[in-house]
């Protein structure tokens, strides 16, 4: 298969991958899964499924909170994986995860900007009005065609012209605006929180986040353990209301 053929069945990919994240959440756009996948397009399937399972590993304790967005780790997997495909080494992959994913980030920001400035005012009219073609184009067809101009042509251009190209770009942003949008991103984290917060019934649950934090904050638990612990939580809780529930059901 030529080179040409596989940028363009690497593009696609990408656009479904970007579909499925906001359509259809079939997970081909974890880092572990896409990887193998862009492997398999790129004719190594070892080198594309060791790349996945690196960024997987990088970005695993990723949340999404708010309005932050996260660096994005599919735009990332799917370049360093197709880069470490063609130069036959995973190094690749280690030295341009994190600088692709800033470079996503930048791109969901623009998205999400177009998203939110122009086709969310449209939606809002075309759910006024009652008009399906409206609401479908503006909820369905117009951001997955952004997402095929800010990822997908992207991913052709840069696996077909190179590594160098995107080098190049990554190099021409200065670090001040780089730094910035890592600052600012910090900041509606946590304004991020406080809206879920808000939109809570704090009074019954600030047991519960004074514990998460607490276990987060003191006892140096990654978030992976701290998931573990408010599963445990969880399954304690239910199981203590289901006894009070039987409890009133016997008197």
């Amino acid at each position: 298969m030529s080179l040409l053929a596989r940028c363009i069945i690497l593009s696609l990919f990408t656009w479904f991958t970007f579909i499925d994240k906001y359509c259809m959440q079939l997970y081909t756009y974890r880092p572990v899964v896409c990887g193998g996948i862009v492997g398999l397009i790129m004719g190594n399937f070892s080198i594309g499924l060791q790349v996945g399972c690196i960024i997987e590993l990088m970005f695993l304790g990723q949340v999404f909170v708010g309005t932050a967005l996260p660096p994005e780790e599919t735009f990332s997997t799917i370049l360093a994986a197709a880069f470490a495909c063609i130069s036959g080494s995973t190094e690749v992959a280690l030295a341009t995860a994190i600088p692709l994913a800033i470079l996503g980030q930048f791109g969901m920001y623009l998205r999400n900007i177009v998203l939110c400035g122009w086709t969310g005012a449209r939606l809002d009219k075309a759910v006024e009005n009652m008009d399906r073609k409206g609401i479908t184009l503006n909820c369905l067809i117009l951001p997955n065609i952004f997402n095929l101009i800010l990822f997908a042509v992207p991913v052709f251009l840069a696996v077909y012209f190179g590594a160098d190209v995107v080098q190049s770009i990554i190099d021409f942003i200065p670090p001040v605006i780089i730094n910035g949008i890592n600052a600012a991103g910090g900041m509606i984290g946590a304004v991020g929180l406080a809206l879920l917060l808000a939109s809570l019934n704090f009074k019954n649950l600030w047991a519960f986040f004074a514990l998460g934090f607490f276990v987060a904050s003191y006892l140096g638990i990654n978030q992976i353990g701290c998931a573990v612990v408010a599963a445990i939580v969880v399954v304690l809780t239910y199981m203590i209301d289901e006894q009070i529930e039987a409890a009133k059901g016997e008197n």
